[in-house]
């Protein structure tokens, strides 16, 4: 299995004007990527980008937060998820 060299993680994906909720594609490619998993607070996508085997993460906003707490709760967890990487990269774990 080749180790993952890239992870992107997305911001909370726009909502339609008529209140549709279903995130929309944030990512150009996005047809081309498998999704891994969906929970609550995000969907996990796996494909190629650059040659390289990617981890997508995208966010979506939940409708009955406040849009001003959506955004806060949404930047500070994907910067808490990147420090984690960060800290797993540093200690030689690589994602194989």
């Amino acid at each position: 299995m080749r180790s993952c060299n890239l992870v992107i993680m997305a911001a909370a994906a726009d909502v339609k004007e008529d209140g549709d909720a279903t995130p929309q594609p944030f990512f150009p490619l996005m047809d081309a990527l498998q999704l891994v998993q969906q929970g609550a607070e995000a969907r996990v996508y796996r494909g190629e980008f650059l040659g390289r085997t990617t981890i997508i993460k995208q966010r979506f906003p939940k409708q009955y937060r406040h849009p001003i707490l959506q955004e806060r709760l949404s930047r500070r967890r994907t910067m808490q998820e990147a420090r984690s990487l960060v800290r797993c990269r540093r200690a030689g774990e690589d994602g194989t």
